[in-house]
C-alpha cells in the first residue's frame, strides 16, 4: 500500500490548482447561483500568519469549497490591508521603506496561504497600499466631501507622545497606546472627520433586514447608543444652568445628584475653591482613558465632588454636582441627572460615595389569581411581606390559604396598622400567623412594590404598597400553638429555599422573593411614587406629562441623542492614503481633481513623526507645495493621511472588479455579485470596522454607486484560539504558533485544517491543543488507508448492503446539514464516525457490497472541503476525471434515513449500564434476553436477585436488583 505523505502530495496539488485556476470565479454566470464568501483580509506583518488567521481562513475555505460543490459560482477572494502604524514603526526601527516591508510581508503571506491549500481567487487580489487601489479610496473620500460629509474641525483626540500621532479609541487600551504601551494624552488638533452621525438611525434600522447574530448586532446598536428622552435644565446656585439629558424624565423626583463629564466647560466656573485641587487632579487622570474604557460597565466607578449644587426643577431640592468619567461629553449634553434607585451605574456610584437613593417608580401589577373587580372602590393599604427562615434547618415558612383564598400560597403578610412601623408589622404578623415571637429581622428589600387585588371579604379592591423583609427564628421549639382562627384561614408549612419561588402563587409574591435577594436597582417601568402630583400614574404616562410640564416652564424638551460621534479620519503619519485635498490661500479647501488621482505617497528617507504633531509628509516641500487646481496660485497639499480603516471600508466591492482602471467597480459586476453572502471575521471587528463599512456602503447606495443598501447579508464571528495554557497568544510571551511549524513537522496542511475545524464550535474561544493535530493526522491517514485498501481489493462485489447504504445516506445528510449551519466540528466528528463504521463493515463484509465504490466516493467528497489535498489525490487514484472540488456534492436519499432498528437504554437500579440495538417492535422477552446477555449488563446482574424489571417499549429497560 502506498504510504500517505503530505509533503509529497500537498505541493503537487497546490501547483496544479494554481496552473488550472480552478478557483477563479466567473462574472455573469447564468447557470449557477452566485455566492460571495468573504473573510477579513489580514494585515501583512513581518511575523506571518498565526493560528488565529488560519482558523478564519480555513473555515471560510471549507464553506467556499462546500458551496462550489453544491453548484454555486463562488467568489472567495483575498487581499491585504497593509497601511497603518505597525509597518511604519517597523520601517523606522529597521530603516527600510514601508513599501519594501509590505511587499516582502505580502510575499510571505502568499506562500503561507498556498501552503494551507486555500481556494482563493488570486486573480482578484490586491493590497490597500497599491496606488491603483487607493486611487479609488481617495475618489470615494471626495464623494463624501462633495456631499458635505467630510469636513475639518478642531477636535480633541487621543495622542501618543512617543509615536506622535493621533489614535482611534480602539487603539487605546488601559489608557496606553496598544502598540507601544505609552500613556496616551489628549490633544486638540484640526482634523478631518466623516459625518457618520448622519447615518446613525440608518445603521441601527438596517440591521433588521440582514442576518447578524444578536451579539454582533447588539454591539453595533450599543456603540451607536441611540437614546430617546429629554433635555432638562437644572439651575445652579451661581446663576448659571446645566442641561442634562435623560432617557427617564419620569424619575426626576429621584435625582439625588448631578454628574458632569470631566471635559464639561462648566466645571471651571462652578467648582468651589476648596475642591479645585481634587477636581483638577481627577480631570487629568480621566484624560488618559479612552472612551471605550470609560464606558466599561465592569470598571469601578470613580468621581469627585465640585462643591456646587443645582436645583431640581420638579421639586426644588438642592442636588450636589459631581464629576465622573463614565459620563462622556460627546454624548447628550455631557451631563446627567443621577437616579441611583433606577440606574445601575448611578446606583454603584451612590453606594461608593454614600449618596442618597430615592425610589420614585415601583414595580406594580394586578394579581392574576384574585384580580380587582370593576365597580369596587380601591383602598390603598401599606403592607408587609416577610419571608421567615428557620435558622436551624434553613427552611422557609409558606402559608397555604383556605376559605376565600383557597389554593393560594404566600409568604407571611399583612397590613401596617396606624401607629405601627413596618418592623412592628413584621413582628405582629409573624406572631399571629406563625405563633413565633423571638424573631430577628435580617434584611429589608430596597424597593417598595405595588399589587392590586380584590379583598372580597371587605367588599373592596386594594392597592397594596408593600415592603418586603427577611426574618429569622433561632429555635422553633419556642413556637406557640397557632390559634384556631388562624388555622381556619391558613396552614403554615416549611419548604427548602430552592422550593420557595415555585411554592408562591401570586406573581407579586414571586417578584418580591427575587427582589429580596437582589442588590440591583429597579430599572423597569412601573407606577410613580414619591413624585408629588404624578403619584399613581404609570411611569410611561408620567414621562410624557413631566416633559410637557417642563416645556411649558422653559425647563425641558424632548430629545434623541447618540453616543456615536463623527469619525476622526486624520492620522499624523506617513504610511497611509494621502487625503486628496489642497489648501489655497485664495480658494480655501480645494479637492484634488479626479484626473490627478491617485495622490501618491512620495518616497522619503525618514518616516519618523515630527515634533510638531504634523505628518512627516509636511517636511517634503517638493510634494507639499503645489498649484491650486482652481486659481493656479501657490497652495499646499493636505499632509494628514487616512486611517487604515479607510481601505478596509470598501475592499469587498473591489473584489468584484479588482483591476478596473476607469472606475472603482463596474456597475454590471456590482449588480451581479450584489451583497456579500457570508462575511466571517473576528469578534473584535464586529463593531467599528463593520460599522464604518456599513456607513460607507449606505452612503454609496445613496449616491447610486451600489445596488444594495447593505454590504453583507450575513456576518459571523469566529472565536479566538488561545495558547495551550489558556492565555492569549502574543509575541512577548513567545507562545504564538506559526502554521508552518505544524505543517513542516510532518502533519501537513490537511491535518492542521481538520484540527482547526474540529477544535470547538467556530464561534467559541478555545485553547490550542497540540495533541489535536496528531489525532486529526491519524484520521486523515485512516481515510487514505481505507481508500487504498478498497482500491487494492479489486472486488466491488455483487450483493447489496442495506446497512452500508443507510450509513452512507445518513452521513451525507448529517454533514450537509452541519456545513449549512457552519457546524464544522460536528461535521468532522460525523466523518470520523463514518470512517470507523466503514472499517467495521470492511472487516465484516470484505468489500463485497456493490455500493462500496459509491461509499468511498462519498467519503472523499464529504471530506474534500476539510482535506482538499488528500481527497484530490485519492479522487485521481480511484480513476475520477477532473477535480474533486468541481464535482457535484452528494445528495442523500430520504428512504435510507428511516431506521429499522432502535437503541434501547439498559439500566440497573436506574443507572445506565449499556445501550443495545434491536429491531423495531421487538418483544419484551427478547429485549430481556438481549440485555441479560450483554457483557456490560451481565457484570452487574450476574448472581443477583432481580426483584423487578421495568420496560418502556423501544426505549428503556431497567433491572431492579
Amino acid at each position: 500500500m502506498r504510504r500517505y505523505n503530505p509533503k509529497e502530495i500537498e505541493p503537487k496539488w497546490q501547483d496544479r490548482w494554481s496552473q488550472d485556476k480552478i478557483y477563479s470565479a466567473t462574472d455573469f454566470d447564468e447557470n449557477n447561483p452566485k455566492y460571495v464568501m468573504l473573510t477579513e483580509f489580514p494585515y501583512p506583518s513581518g511575523d506571518g500568519l498565526h493560528l488565529g488567521h488560519v482558523r478564519e481562513y480555513a473555515l471560510g475555505d471549507i464553506m467556499a469549497r462546500y458551496k462550489r460543490m453544491t453548484g454555486h459560482n463562488v467568489l472567495y477572494p483575498m487581499g491585504y490591508d497593509a497601511f497603518g502604524l505597525p509597518t511604519e514603526n517597523f520601517a523606522i526601527k529597521n530603516k527600510i521603506a514601508p513599501q519594501v516591508a509590505t511587499e516582502r510581508n505580502i510575499g510571505n503571506f502568499r506562500k503561507q496561504f498556498n501552503s494551507l491549500g486555500f481556494s482563493f481567487d488570486w486573480d482578484r487580489s490586491f493590497s490597500t497600499t497599491d496606488p491603483s487601489y487607493y486611487k479609488w479610496t481617495q475618489w470615494l473620500f471626495l464623494k463624501f466631501y462633495d456631499a458635505g460629509l467630510a469636513y475639518q474641525d478642531e477636535t480633541t483626540i487621543n495622542w501618543c507622545p512617543k509615536c506622535k500621532t493621533g489614535l482611534a479609541n480602539e487603539e487605546v487600551v488601559n489608557g496606553r497606546h496598544e502598540r507601544c504601551d505609552t500613556l496616551v494624552e489628549k490633544k486638540t488638533l484640526k482634523q478631518w472627520l466623516l459625518k457618520i452621525t448622519e447615518y446613525a438611525d440608518r445603521l441601527i434600522d438596517g440591521l433588521e433586514d440582514i442576518d447578524y447574530p444578536s451579539r454582533v448586532a447588539d454591539q453595533q446598536i450599543n456603540w451607536i447608543g441611540r437614546s430617546k428622552g429629554a433635555e432638562v435644565i437644572f439651575m445652579l446656585e451661581n446663576g448659571e444652568s446645566v442641561t442634562v439629558f435623560t432617557t427617564r424624565p419620569d424619575t426626576l423626583f429621584g435625582a439625588t445628584f448631578i454628574v458632569l463629564a470631566p471635559e464639561h466647560p462648566l466645571i471651571e466656573s462652578i467648582t468651589t475653591s476648596d475642591h479645585k485641587a481634587s477636581v483638577n487632579s481627577y480631570i487629568k487622570s480621566a484624560q488618559s482613558k479612552s472612551e471605550i474604557e470609560r464606558q466599561d460597565t465592569s470598571r469601578e466607578k470613580t468621581g469627585v465632588f465640585t462643591g456646587a449644587y443645582a436645583i431640581n426643577p420638579v421639586n426644588g431640592e438642592k442636588t450636589p454636582v459631581w464629576i465622573a468619567d463614565y459620563v462622556l461629553y460627546g454624548y447628550g449634553t455631557g451631563a446627567i441627572m443621577a437616579v441611583p434607585a433606577h440606574d445601575e451605574r448611578d446606583f454603584e456610584f451612590a453606594n461608593k460615595f454614600n449618596l442618597p437613593v430615592k425610589q420614585v417608580v415601583a414595580w406594580a401589577e394586578s394579581d392574576t389569581h384574585n384580580p380587582p373587580l370593576p365597580g369596587m372602590q380601591e383602598v390603598e393599604r401599606d403592607t408587609v411581606i416577610v419571608h421567615l427562615q428557620d435558622k436551624s434547618t434553613g427552611m422557609f415558612a409558606i402559608l397555604n390559604w383556605h376559605e376565600s383564598l383557597e389554593g393560594i400560597t404566600t409568604a407571611i403578610m399583612g397590613g401596617i396598622e396606624d401607629g405601627q412601623t413596618p418592623e412592628d408589622a413584621v413582628r405582629s404578623e409573624i406572631s399571629e400567623e406563625a405563633a413565633l415571637d423571638n424573631i430577628k429581622i435580617k434584611n429589608t428589600a430596597q424597593w417598595i412594590t405595588i399589587s392590586r387585588y380584590c379583598a372580597s371579604h371587605k367588599n373592596q379592591n386594594r392597592k397594596a404598597i408593600t415592603r418586603a423583609f427577611l426574618a429569622e427564628i433561632d429555635n422553633l421549639e419556642l413556637q406557640r400553638e397557632i390559634s384556631q382562627s388562624e388555622q381556619k384561614i391558613h396552614t403554615l408549612n416549611w419548604v427548602e429555599k430552592s422550593e420557595v419561588i415555585n411554592s408562591l402563587t401570586p406573581t407579586h409574591q414571586k417578584y418580591v422573593w427575587e427582589q429580596l435577594w437582589s442588590e440591583k436597582p429597579f430599572t423597569g417601568e412601573g407606577e410613580m411614587i414619591n413624585s408629588g402630583e404624578y403619584n399613581g400614574m404609570s411611569s410611561s404616562d408620567a414621562r410624557e406629562k413631566i416633559v410637557k410640564d417642563l416645556e411649558a416652564k422653559g425647563l425641558g424638551k424632548e430629545k434623541t441623542t447618540y453616543k456615536l460621534r463623527d469619525w476622526i479620519f486624520s492620522r499624523q503619519h506617513y504610511w497611509g492614503e494621502p487625503i486628496p485635498i489642497i489648501h489655497c490661500q485664495n480658494c480655501g479647501v480645494v479637492p484634488v481633481p479626479d484626473s490627478q488621482l491617485p495622490v501618491e505617497l512620495p518616497p522619503v528617507d525618514h518616516y519618523e513623526p515630527t515634533e510638531t504633531g504634523e505628518s512627516p509628509l509636511s517636511l517634503i516641500e517638493e510634494w507639499v507645495n503645489v498649484k491650486c487646481p482652481k486659481c493656479d496660485s501657490p497652495a499646499k497639499r493636505e499632509t494628514d493621511t487616512m486611517p487604515n480603516w479607510a481601505g478596509s471600508s470598501w475592499y469587498y466591492l473591489r473584489y468584484f472588479d479588482a483591476h478596473n482602471e476607469n472606475e472603482f467597480a463596474n456597475k454590471e459586476k456590482l449588480e451581479y455579485w450584489g451583497m456579500v453572502d457570508m462575511y466571517l471575521g473576528g469578534m473584535e471587528h464586529t463593531t467599528l470596522h463593520l460599522l464604518y463599512s456599513r456607513f460607507w456602503h449606505q452612503f454609496f447606495y445613496d449616491q447610486g454607486l451600489v445596488p444594495t443598501p447593505e454590504p453583507y447579508n450575513s456576518r459571523r464571528g469566529q472565536g479566538i484560539i488561545l495558547a495551550a495554557d489558556g492565555s492569549k497568544m502574543s509575541k512577548s510571551k513567545g507562545n504564538v504558533i506559526n502554521p508552518n511549524e505544524v505543517i513542516n513537522a510532518g502533519y501537513g496542511a490537511d491535518a492542521l485544517r481538520v484540527s482547526i475545524a474540529f477544535i470547538a464550535p467556530y464561534d467559541q474561544t478555545t485553547p490550542w491543543n497540540p495533541e489535536g493535530v496528531a489525532g486529526t493526522y491519524r484520521f486523515v491517514s485512516r481515510l487514505w488507508n481505507l481508500t487504498y485498501e478498497y482500491i487494492e481489493s479489486k472486488n466491488e462485489g455483487t450483493k447489496s448492503s442495506p446497512e452500508l447504504l443507510s450509513l452512507m445516506h445518513r452521513t451525507i445528510a448529517k454533514v450537509s446539514r452541519d456545513l449549512h449551519e457552519m457546524g464544522f466540528n460536528t461535521a468532522v466528528s460525523t466523518l470520523m464516525e463514518y470512517v470507523n463504521a466503514l472499517y467495521k463493515l470492511k472487516v465484516e463484509d470484505k468489500f463485497e457490497p456493490k455500493e462500496w465504490k459509491e461509499a468511498i466516493k462519498v467519503l472523499l467528497q464529504l471530506s474534500a472541503p476539510f482535506v482538499p489535498h488528500v481527497t484530490e489525490e485519492l479522487w485521481e487514484v480511484i480513476g475520477q476525471e477532473d477535480s474533486i472540488h468541481l464535482s457535484v456534492w452528494p445528495i442523500h436519499n430520504e428512504d435510507y434515513l428511516i431506521s429499522d432498528t432502535v437503541k434501547i437504554i439498559v439500566q440497573v437500579n436506574g443507572k445506565v449500564r449499556a445501550n443495545i440495538e434491536a429491531p423495531k417492535g421487538i418483544s419484551e422477552k427478547e429485549v430481556i434476553d438481549l440485555a441479560e446477555n450483554n457483557e456490560k449488563v451481565a457484570t452487574y446482574i450476574s448472581n443477583q436477585e432481580i426483584k423487578k424489571i421495568v420496560y418502556v417499549t423501544n426505549k428503556l429497560i431497567n433491572f431492579v436488583i
